[in-house]
């Protein structure tokens, strides 16, 4: 039976998605005004957070905040399928910035399009497809 990445490591669940809906904005942020900045953004927090430094990601630290103005509930779960998803996004963020720096605007786009999509599954429906990708990587080895 196929099944998501275990860490044994606890995260809490909202946090993630206000993060995830944090990328989905600056994702559309960025398809309608591709500029070096969002990208740098994103791929730096993306990368100290693949890291574990959470502590030093924007992105992260603007989750807590809001989830505690908000009085959010905590949601503990596995950690690894949202790890196996967060190497993924850091993966198309690096291609976003690559693509861009190239001028290739229209694909650095697409790629952040994808990237946006799958933020927004997971802020709005909490629906990871780095989950998915993960069963379907694990049937081809």
């Amino acid at each position: 039976m196929p099944s998501c990445p275990v860490s044994f490591k606890i995260v809490d669940q909202n946090i993630i998605r206000i993060v995830a809906s944090l990328v989905s904005a600056l994702g559309i942020l960025f398809i309608f005004n591709p500029n070096l900045i969002i990208l740098a953004l994103l791929l730096y927090d993306f990368f100290v957070r693949v890291l574990g430094h959470e502590k030093i990601s924007p992105l992260y630290n603007l989750a807590k905040l809001l989830s505690k103005l908000f009085g959010v509930k905590k949601d503990k779960i596995d950690a690894g399928p949202k790890e196996f998803a967060l190497k993924i996004g850091f993966l198309f963020a690096l291609l976003c910035v690559v693509a861009f720096l190239f001028n290739q605007i229209f694909t650095a786009v697409l790629i952040m399009t994808i990237l946006t999509v799958c933020a927004l599954l997971e802020a709005l429906f909490n629906y990871c497809i780095g989950c998915k990708i993960y069963i379907l990587l694990r049937r081809f080895r």
